[in-house]
């Protein structure tokens, strides 16, 4: 990250003054001496306005907007390059504040809170990029009567998913209302970027959790837009906090999602404050549920570092102009209320960030869900929701099968079932170790660059340590489950199993992660098998669960006759200990086989009897690799 060099900043001034004259803005050729400017410059159009809300502009417009305000601007914005995406463009970032802060250190030197607006996630969704540029324009060239800016550091992100943006088409998503041309959901590496914020295996989140840690923000939005349901709101708002555990931090999130839902009532627009999934997709009566989402997301990550996440999500049917005027409204009320309780709001996040650190709540819930999913389907309530006469065919024209038909001439309300009751999740409500974990020597070069790109704290073992007592997790092949098809590029997996107390041997160079720290819940996402984004989950540990070392069946069986016989030879290959308990094996091999029809039809159970009480062949087989520590090694 950092400022452009003096030749590539007037390799972008000449480009930008093209682009500015090619379109029409009539600047005047002393314009392009950017910075030597001593009066405001003239506000340019967006491509977007220029074509009546038909287009966007491409990211050669966002290039040179950054470059251009903040040679104007240069003690109120702050252009930089946050990082290159997978095919090598900038990602440029516009910081922009009246506080004097444009800098991490100046913003946390003032104690004023940094709002993050991400734009441009999904290339397709291209609402926020026009929004929040008409914004900062707008400010620059006439601030508000009570500037915000004076309280906070705004940085904006105009296009996140870069690659993306540049590779645009007329039929990326045909649920959309324009404009024309829309960039691609996905990044050149075809990786969805809001999936991504814990694996970070794409070069733009890389980028993206690299200007998160050096500036915690206090607030990010995330702008998108909705593929949902055909009905008359135009934003909804969606809001994690419970992943924090933090009781004060949940509270003001939830007061802070309920005075912008107020905000944006009052401007006039129809907010929902989660984005409704249908039970129904062709009855939308039946009800709407609420996800519980997961740490991959953009929301649920901020509410992992104590901070305040909102997914914000335009609707997809609403016309480009109306909907680039919602996402503009959203980032006004932000911003509105970040300068009226921006402070307040700091300070009970550092506040979750010392209690995190001293482990106050050692037992948390790592991930969560619907009570749908449990089948429980009892509404938590009503909504009137702002919808359309429709029609459930149950055999549609055309194509046949039950399909639906929105008559979009016909407004009309549905009272609709609401299912909002999002409880943890049993098996992953976990104690964490007093301690930390260790990561092994052999184990910290998959483990590592994790715990950096997230900001987790962590030690290096400096010598070899004999027998101390750690926690193990021995998994049953019978609790190892497999997707059947990748998500991200990855094969994901789900196992389930119990801690138990052992001694291990550490080796030099074995990582120590103390849970008592900052970041100890990013820590316990990364390290517990069941937290539904751990790197167990995303599949990174799964060779651990693979057979590499097998008996041979004619040797199983040799072994299994030697067991049932008594024979000496188990006593010099296998210790006097299972020796002297083969009498007692054998007494209750007879019994089963004489009380259990389905042991005695069996030859894989029965064989399975006798190899399982051999010391191990393959000790490392089912052994999760991180192990629990109730104090420092």
């Amino acid at each position: 990250m950092g400022r452009m060099s003096a030749n590539s900043r007037s390799l972008t001034r000449l480009a930008a003054c093209k682009y500015f004259l090619v379109w029409g803005i009539g600047w005047c050729a002393a314009c392009c001496a950017w910075g030597q400017a001593t009066t405001p410059v003239v506000a340019p159009r967006l491509e977007a306005e220029i074509s009546k809300f038909q287009r966007t502009g491409t990211y050669a417009e966002v290039d040179a907007l950054c470059q251009s305000w903040a040679n104007h601007y240069p003690s109120v914005v702050r252009c930089f390059n946050m990082g290159r995406s997978a095919e090598g463009r900038p990602i440029w970032v516009i910081a922009m504040s009246r506080s004097g802060a444009l800098t991490p250190t100046q913003a946390k030197k003032l104690n004023i809170p940094v709002v993050l607006a991400i734009g441009g996630t999904h290339a397709g969704e291209i609402d926020g990029k026009d929004a929040g540029l008409m914004l900062i324009r707008d400010w620059l060239h006439k601030p508000p009567a009570h500037d915000p800016l004076e309280h906070q550091v705004f940085l904006f992100v105009p296009v996140f998913n870069v690659d993306g943006h540049e590779r645009p088409s007329p039929f990326n998503r045909p649920n959309q209302n324009g404009p024309s041309l829309q960039g691609e959901r996905v990044t050149a590496q075809r990786i969805n970027l809001n999936r991504d914020w814990i694996l970070g295996q794409s070069a733009e989140m890389n980028a993206m959790l690299q200007l998160v840690a050096q500036w915690d923000p206090l607030l990010t939005l995330d702008l998108h837009v909705t593929d949902g349901v055909r009905f008359r709101h135009d934003v909804s708002l969606s809001m994690s906090p419970m992943f924090s555990s933090d009781e004060a931090l949940n509270e003001v999130s939830e007061q802070f999602l309920a005075h912008m839902m107020s905000r944006l009532q009052t401007t006039g627009h129809h907010p929902l404050d989660f984005t409704p999934v249908l039970l129904d997709f062709e009855n939308p009566r039946a009800g709407i549920m609420r996800d519980a989402d997961a740490p991959r997301f953009s929301h649920v990550y901020a509410a992992l570092r104590n901070r305040l996440g909102l997914l914000i999500e335009d609707h997809a049917w609403s016309p480009y102009a109306q909907r680039i005027q919602t996402s503009r409204d959203v980032l006004i009320a932000a911003l509105e209320l970040m300068a009226k309780d921006g402070r307040a709001l700091l300070k009970v996040a550092m506040q979750a960030d010392e209690h995190a650190d001293n482990m106050r709540i050692q037992t948390v819930a790592l991930d969560w869900h619907n009570m749908l999913e449990m089948d429980i389907n009892i509404p938590t309530g009503y909504a009137d929701l702002l919808g359309y006469e429709y029609t459930t065919h149950s055999e549609a024209p055309v194509v046949g099968g039950r399909h639906i038909t929105y008559h979009l001439n016909r407004p009309q309300v549905w009272h609709t079932p609401v299912y909002g009751d999002i409880q943890p999740v049993n098996d992953a409500i976990v104690t964490l170790p007093q301690g930390g974990y260790i990561v092994p020597a052999g184990w910290v070069s998959v483990v590592l660059p994790y715990l950096q790109k997230h900001g987790v704290a962590y030690q290096v073992i400096s010598h070899n340590l004999k027998q101390v007592d750690v926690q193990v997790l021995h998994v049953r092949p019978e609790d190892i489950t497999f997707e059947s098809r990748t998500f991200q590029g990855r094969l994901r997996t789900n196992l389930y199993g119990e801690w138990t107390d052992a001694r291990e041997d550490l080796l030099e160079g074995s990582l120590y992660v103390p849970t008592h720290q900052t970041r100890a819940l990013l820590a316990a996402h990364l390290l517990e098998p069941v937290s539904p984004d751990s790197l167990s989950r995303w599949g990174l540990f799964n060779t651990v669960y693979e057979i590499t070392d097998h008996i041979s069946n004619h040797r199983q069986l040799q072994i299994a006759q030697w067991m049932y016989r008594e024979d000496r030879r188990i006593r010099q290959r296998y210790g006097e200990t299972l020796h002297q308990k083969l009498p007692e094996l054998r007494k209750e091999y007879q019994t089963r086989m004489d009380r259990d029809d389905r042991f005695r039809e069996d030859p894989e159970q029965r064989m399975d009897f006798w190899i399982r009480e051999i010391p191990y062949h393959d000790p490392s087989y089912n052994h999760y690799p991180i192990l629990r520590i109730h104090r420092a090694p």
